[in-house]
C-alpha cells in the first residue's frame, strides 16, 4: 500500500490506524510519498503496489488527479486500487473525478475513521486480489492460446508438407502411368512386325510338313528365320525395358575424377564389332588424356548411345568420326556419321522421349526412341548439354555432348 499526501500528520495517522492490519494472514506494508512527484517515482518503482491512498491537492489543486492519470495511462496499471482522500471535497467533485480519472473510491479525510479506513482498505484489497487473479488467469490463457496457435501452425505446416508429398506421389503415379502407356504403345508397334514374320514362317512350315517327304532344308531355312526373329524380339524387349526404366527412374550421378579420353576410346572399342558387321570404320581424334569430374557409368552410357546411333543410322561402308576437344571452358565429344541427316522436324524433337525420326536404321536395327533422351538427361545432370546438327540431306549428322571443364556443378 502507498500513501501519497503532502501532510506528514496524515502519514502518521494512517500508520497508527493500520499498524496491526492483516488480511488472509498477510501483513500490510505501507510506503510513503509526500508529493505528486514522489508518488509517481514510488509507484513506478513498486508496480506490485495493491492500493494507494491519494491526496488530491498537493503541489497543485489537481496534483493527485495527475498521479491517478499517470498510473492508469503511463504505467498501464489497471488493477491497482486508487482511493482519493481529500480534505477539500469541493476542489474535486466526486462524480466527475471518479468517472474521468478511473478512481475506485472517494473519501474525505474527516470521514475516514479507523473503522471506515479498515473497511475501505479490506474491500479495496480484496478487489485487487480478485483482479490480480483474473489477470494471471488471462495471462495463463494467453500463453495456452499462444501455445495452441503454435501447435496449430506446426500441424498446419506438417499437413501442407504431407499434401505436397501426396501431390508429388500423385504426379509420379501419373508420370508412371503415362510412361506405361507409352511403353505399351511402343512395344505393340515394335513387336508387330517380328511377330508377323514368325507367324508367317510357322504357317509356311506347316505347309511344308504337309508335303511328303518334308523338305528338310526348306524347313531348316524357315526355322532359322523364326529363330532370328525370336532373337530380334528378345533383344528389342530387353533394350526397350532397360531404356524405359532408366528414363522412368530418377537418374543419379556421382562425382569422381576420370580420364574422359580413355573412356571414349573404350566405348568406341566396344562398338567396333557392330561397325565391322556393316563394314563401317570408326575413327577417334583428340588429346590422349582429358580429366573430368563425373559419373563414369553414366557418361559411358551417354557416349555409347551416340556411337551406337551413328552405327545404326550410318550406311554400309561409311565412316564414323568421334572427336574430343576443349572449347571455351567446355569439353566436347562430337560423333559424326554419314547417314541421311535430320529433317527440321527431327531436329526439334530429336531428344524427346519415344520419338521416331524420319530416318530409318540401315540394317534393320530397332529403336525404342529413348536413347537420345537419356543422353540429354545425363548431360544436364553433369551441368552440360547435348546438341544435334544436320549436315544436309544424305550428308550425315553431328551429335555433340558438352561437359563443363571444371568440377563446380552439383550432381544429384
Amino acid at each position: 500500500m502507498a500513501v501519497v499526501d503532502d501532510d506528514p500528520a496524515v502519514h502518521e495517522a494512517t500508520r497508527f490506524a493500520l499498524h496491526d492490519y492483516t488480511l488472509d494472514a498477510r501483513r500490510l506494508v505501507i510506503l510513503s510519498a509526500h508529493s505528486a512527484q514522489e508518488g509517481r517515482t514510488l509507484l513506478r518503482a513498486h508496480p506490485e503496489t495493491a492500493l494507494v491512498l491519494l491526496d488530491v491537492v498537493m503541489e497543485t489543486d489537481d496534483a493527485g488527479l495527475e498521479v491517478a492519470d499517470f498510473v492508469r495511462k503511463e504505467l498501464g496499471n489497471d488493477i491497482i486500487r486508487i482511493i482519493l482522500r481529500t480534505g477539500q471535497p469541493g476542489q474535486a467533485p466526486e462524480r466527475r473525478v471518479v468517472i474521468d480519472h478511473d478512481i475506485n473510491d472517494y473519501k474525505s479525510k474527516t470521514e475516514l475513521t479507523a473503522d471506515k479506513l479498515f473497511t475501505t482498505m479490506t474491500a479495496a484489497l480484496r478487489s485487487y486480489e480478485q483482479l490480480r487473479r483474473l489477470q494471471e488467469t488471462r495471462r495463463a490463457l494467453e500463453e495456452v492460446n499462444a501455445c495452441l496457435e503454435e501447435r496449430v501452425l506446426e500441424r498446419t505446416a506438417a499437413l501442407v508438407k504431407a499434401n505436397e508429398r501426396l501431390e508429388a506421389q500423385r504426379a509420379d503415379l501419373r508420370r508412371a502411368n503415362r510412361l506405361k502407356n507409352e511403353i505399351l504403345g511402343t512395344i505393340a508397334h515394335d513387336l508387330k512386325n517380328p511377330l508377323g514374320i514368325i507367324l508367317g514362317r510357322t504357317e509356311m512350315m506347316q505347309e511344308l510338313l504337309a508335303t511328303s517327304p518334308p523338305p528338310v532344308e526348306s524347313l531348316r531355312t524357315q526355322i532359322e528365320h523364326v529363330r532370328g526373329s525370336a532373337r530380334h524380339l528378345t533383344t528389342m524387349v530387353d533394350t526397350l525395358l532397360a531404356d524405359a526404366m532408366n528414363d522412368a527412374l530418377d537418374i543419379t550421378v556421382r562425382r569422381e575424377p576420370l580420364d574422359y579420353a580413355a573412356l571414349v576410346c573404350d566405348v568406341v572399342a566396344s562398338n567396333r564389332l557392330l561397325a565391322e558387321r556393316k563394314e563401317q570404320r570408326i575413327t577417334v581424334k583428340g588429346p590422349p588424356a582429358i580429366a573430368v569430374n563425373g559419373d563414369q557409368d553414366r557418361l559411358r552410357e551417354a557416349i555409347d548411345n551416340l556411337v551406337s546411333n551413328a552405327i545404326k543410322y550410318g550406311p554400309v561402308g561409311s565412316t564414323i568420326e568421334v572427336a574430343l576437344s576443349q572449347e571455351d571452358g567446355a569439353i566436347v565429344c562430337r560423333v559424326r556419321d554419314e547417314g541421311p541427316g535430320l529433317s527440321p522436324e527431327d531436329e526439334r524433337r530429336v531428344f524427346a522421349r519415344f520419338q521416331r525420326l524420319s530416318a530409318k536404321p540401315t540394317a534393320g536395327e530397332t529403336s525404342t526412341g529413348l536413347g537420345l533422351s537419356i543422353v540429354k538427361r545425363i548431360a544436364e545432370l553433369h551441368g552440360g548439354h547435348v546438341s544435334a546438327e544436320s549436315l544436309g540431306p544424305g550428308r550425315g549428322s553431328i551429335f555433340s555432348l558438352h561437359l563443363l571443364a571444371t568440377n563446380d556443378t552439383n550432381g544429384r
